[in-house]
Formats: structure tokens, sequence, C-alpha cells
């Protein structure tokens, strides 16, 4: 079974084929198909330009393209279907605009990917606009910078003269997913000096993490101790990051002070609060 021409037979379009620019954005969903022969993936279409008509399309929608029952269940543990086209890029397609007797959604049917993350199109400059950062200016955490691409908000906080980098995990396109950990890195901010001192001692009394310490100790590292109370004390100051993720868990890291040659002491926090593990990385 072609399914190509399967889906052309169940569906009604507006136009023959024509190829398009089309810059796709997150988010998708899987059907199947009016014949339940097999499934139809798609992805939210953020701005496409017709190039024969030398135009571009009024009005954002989605993009859809059938894969086989096979390659659905192959897939369906990872979801790779939805990762065909990636948030915030062009490609140049092959497809056909459907009639959407179902709403006003417009809907574009892809046939064929021609060429992939393309630029020098029409859409640049709207893919300029739908990547370029996201500011925030908050009361507690300062002023934050939301790179699309990593989805993470980025900014920085003074703790007791010191600069620490602050790093919010976020998916950027649904602000609902924004509310946790911001509120999470708000409570943690406005408790630094506790939590620091709280993560520091847990770090320290990590039974193989000092004992690892201590066997790479040696004469010209920038820190020194003999016991979990002094390893403690000597990470004092060397706060360097938050990192809070999406679900509300978060990292507090450390500067080694060159014991594990330049590599960061990181504690791991649970949704809970509760402090689960302490590693080098």
């Amino acid at each position: 079974m072609n399914i190509h021409e399967e889906y052309q037979r169940e569906n009604e379009f507006s136009e023959d084929e024509k190829i398009y620019y089309i810059l796709t954005g997150e988010g998708g969903a899987a059907m199947i198909s009016k014949s339940n022969k097999y499934y139809v993936i798609s992805c939210t279409l953020i701005a496409a330009y017709d190039i024969e008509e030398d135009k571009l399309l009024k009005k954002p929608g989605i993009i859809r393209w059938p894969i086989s029952t096979d390659d659905y269940e192959k897939q369906d543990a990872t979801s790779e279907y939805f990762h065909t086209y990636k948030d915030g890029v062009i490609y140049k397609v092959r497809g056909r605009q459907v009639i959407n007797n179902m709403g006003k959604l417009p809907i574009l049917y892809v046939k064929e990917i021609l060429e992939t993350d393309i630029h020098g199109t029409k859409l640049d400059k709207i893919q300029g606009k739908y990547l370029a950062p996201i500011l925030l200016d908050d009361e507690v955490l300062g002023h934050l910078t939301l790179e699309k691409d990593s989805g993470v908000f980025k900014g920085s906080y003074s703790v007791n003269g010191k600069t620490i980098a602050i790093y919010v995990e976020v998916e950027w396109s649904q602000k609902r997913t924004w509310k946790k950990p911001l509120t999470i890195a708000r409570e943690l901010i406005a408790n630094i000096e506790v939590k620091d001192q709280q993560a520091r001692k847990y770090a320290a009394f990590d039974e193989e993490l000092f004992e690892n310490a201590l066997e790479c100790l040696e004469d010209d590292c920038e820190i020194s101790f003999s016991n979990p109370e002094e390893f403690a004390e000597a990470l004092k100051g060397r706060l360097k990051y938050i990192f809070v993720n999406q679900n509300g868990s978060y990292t507090i890291g450390y500067d080694d002070g060159c014991v594990f040659g330049g590599h960061g002491i990181d504690v791991d926090v649970n949704a809970k609060g509760m402090f689960v593990c302490t590693e080098v990385r």
C-alpha cells in the first residue's frame, strides 16, 4: 500500500502539489486514518511560503503526513515521528493544502522533504522573531534570558559578594510549564544561605565523595581539609550555580577547589526538596 496515495484519496485538497518553505514549531499529535490502515502525524506550522505563487500563507496551522502502522508501532516507544521536523527550522517541502471541513485551522499535507535547515528564504525574518530570546524581569531572580533552543532561563545572583549562575528549565512555548520551576528557583534563592550550608554539609558527609576527595587532595589545591566538617567549611563561598529542572527538582553546584581537577561538585535535590545524591561532574 502506498500510504501517500491512500492519504490523498481520503482527503480533499484545494490545490495540486506545490513547493513550499515551511517553518515548523513544537508539538504534535498522532491519529489513525479514516481507513484505519495507517497513522497521520501532525506538527505545528509557524509559517509557510508558497514558492510558486510567491506569497506567504495567511495563517499558521499544522502540517500532516502519513506513516505506516508498522512504523508507528516501532517508533511508539520513543515517538520519533514527532521529531521529524525540528522546532524553529525552515524546510523546503512538496505538499498540498488540505480542505479542513472540521474547522478553520489551515492544514498542509507534506509529501516530501526536499531540503532541511535552509536559509535565505522569505521566512527568515519570521524565524528570527520566533527564535528571539525571551527576557523576564523577576522580583527575586532578577533579569533572566530564555534561549529557546535550550529551553533554559539563564541569569545570575550575588551571594555574599560572589556571583552565581541561575538556570531554570522550561518548555518555552508553554507558559504553564514556567510556574513550578520559577517558583522553586525563587524559594531557593530566597533561602540560599541556608540551602548552601545544608548542601555543603550533605556533600562533605557523603562517605564516598569525602574519601575520593582526600585521595585527590594535593598541596597545590585551593582548599584543604582533613575531616568532613572541614570539607564542608572549605566549600563555603564556592557555590557556582543552581539548576532547577522543569519538574521542580534541582542541583546546587560547587567549585571543587581543584581537588577533582576542576570538575564541579553537584548536589541533587528531588522535587520534594530532599537531598538525594552528590556527584563530581
